[in-house]
């Protein structure tokens, strides 16, 4: 959903599709606990092979000293700022630091939506909580729901009582930017979505994603499998006015980097009958292809089963890392789904420490929590944000936190992600490091002979990534 090259945001442009399309007609998991792998032996863990459960408390994956006691002090008192540098600071006294998330969880429209991050958001406040706390402070969590529709609304309410917002994120927050940077809420989100929360002012983004940018590597692995399909891909944008861009730029992606697209296709917001797209793409001899804002698979496999097309593959992104993408490949009986990835999947807990540590905190807290992309991205941005604020010590502000958590270098959230530098602001590069799963009625598993994994578990490259001179906005 978010317009913009990162197809992780795929997951919102569908939500943001489906409540403008409302919008316009109103005024005219758990997923199998079978861990498994393809193509040779399963990803070594740590360098230590430590088990979470020999670190000490507020240790998380590699990282030391996360949360835990130590000498926050100050003259706030429990009604009031606590001291930071000799100023009041909102949201925090000498014992407690007010930390807000933010999801589109009671929307009518997509109704659940960012559910990840409150759940997330519980879980690692009762984690660090009994670690110690940021520095012996304990946090209080403030969850926002915006519903898609409230986000300033949620916003101006932050501003009355959050130190820091962290670890979410609204389809809306282009209508938030203002209300946050006026009142001086620095963040540390999940994702942002519009042009004017990425490039906002006081944050910081774990995962940054570039207009200018597209990833490709899936594709480059892909085609390595099944080499007709390089000259003829099949792209589906959608011709939403926020949400064209994604498409064009996946196109131009694919095409300036030597593959060829036999079809490029706009589908409306909302799709009635995928069959007479699919029959144009067998029309056209498309081998291989994937659709920008999908958030269920059914209908389109249903459809391309229906007419007898047997493309070579079917790829998806984050947006559809989850248990309902196992359920649809089931239902329409197609095998050659493939996922990328660019963090562990939860598939791996039991050989990576991080990972299975991170679905412990989440599971003593939720034990029903769904466990997706937005999940692990949650995961990140609580990490760094606790991480710079306890290295910020007992004067806690937020422009230092922004400070430390901007200049932190190969950063890999502990062990989720393959380490990168994070830049300050809503700057960076993405992630050049990428896995694949196969997704089978089993659960998804991961592809190590598809990847051909160089780091870790994960294919690292900068030609995974493309450059775009038009970035269609």
């Amino acid at each position: 959903m978010r317009p913009h090259p990162r197809r992780r945001r795929s997951r919102l442009a569908s939500a943001l599709t489906i409540a403008i399309a409302v919008s316009v007609a109103l005024t005219a998991c758990t997923r199998s606990a079978d861990e498994r792998e393809t193509g040779g032996s399963e990803p070594a863990a740590t360098a230590a092979g430590a088990s979470p459960a020999a670190a000490a408390a507020g240790d998380f994956g590699d990282l030391r000293g996360v949360c835990g006691p130590g000498p926050a002090s100050g003259g706030g008192g429990s009604s009031g700022g606590g001291a930071a540098g000799g100023a009041s600071v909102r949201g925090v006294t000498d014992s407690e630091i007010t930390i807000g998330t933010t999801a589109d969880v009671g929307s009518n429209i997509t109704p659940g939506l960012g559910q990840e991050f409150f759940d997330v958001g519980d879980a690692f406040v009762a984690w660090c909580n009994k670690a110690g706390g940021i520095n012996g402070r304990k946090l209080r969590l403030i969850k926002h729901d915006a519903k898609l529709s409230e986000a300033a609304a949620q916003m101006i309410q932050a501003c009355q009582t959050d130190f820091m917002i962290v670890g979410g994120g609204m389809v809306g927050d282009a209508a938030a930017v203002g209300p946050r940077v006026d009142c001086g809420l620095g963040q540390i989100s999940g994702y942002t979505v519009s042009p004017e929360a990425i490039r906002a002012p006081l944050q910081v983004v774990p995962i940054p994603a570039p207009f200018d940018q597209y990833p490709i590597g899936a594709y480059r692995q892909l085609v390595k499998r099944y080499p007709d399909a390089a000259d003829h891909l099949g792209v589906a944008g959608n011709n939403l006015a926020t949400l064209r861009p994604q498409g064009l730029r996946l196109q131009e992606a694919l095409t300036t980097n030597g593959f060829k697209v036999s079809s490029y296709q706009e589908w409306p917001p909302l799709v009635a009958n995928y069959r007479p797209y699919m029959e144009e793409m067998r029309a056209k001899g498309t081998r291989g292809l994937e659709a920008i804002a999908l958030q269920d698979l059914t209908a389109p496999l249903t459809a391309i089963n229906n007419i007898g097309w047997k493309p070579d593959f079917v790829v998806i992104a984050h947006q559809l890392y989850d248990p309902g993408t196992i359920k649809a490949v089931t239902t329409a009986n197609f095998s050659n789904v493939y996922l990328t990835l660019d963090h562990v999947p939860f598939e791996l807990a039991d050989t990576v420490p991080a990972v299975k540590e991170a679905v412990t905190i989440l599971r003593d807290t939720h034990p029903e929590a769904k466990l997706t992309d937005f999940t692990a991205i949650g995961f990140n941005a609580w990490l760094l944000w606790a991480k710079a604020a306890t290295e910020c010590g007992a004067d806690l502000t937020s422009a230092c936190v922004l400070e430390k958590a901007g200049a932190t270098k190969q950063w890999s959230a502990g062990g989720l992600y393959p380490a990168h530098d994070i830049a300050p602001g809503g700057k960076g590069d993405l992630s050049t490091c990428v896995l694949l799963m196969k997704v089978t009625p089993d659960g998804f598993v991961y592809d190590r002979e598809l990847t051909q994994p160089n780091n870790g578990i994960f294919n690292c490259d900068p030609s995974n990534v493309a450059r775009l001179t038009n970035t269609f906005e």
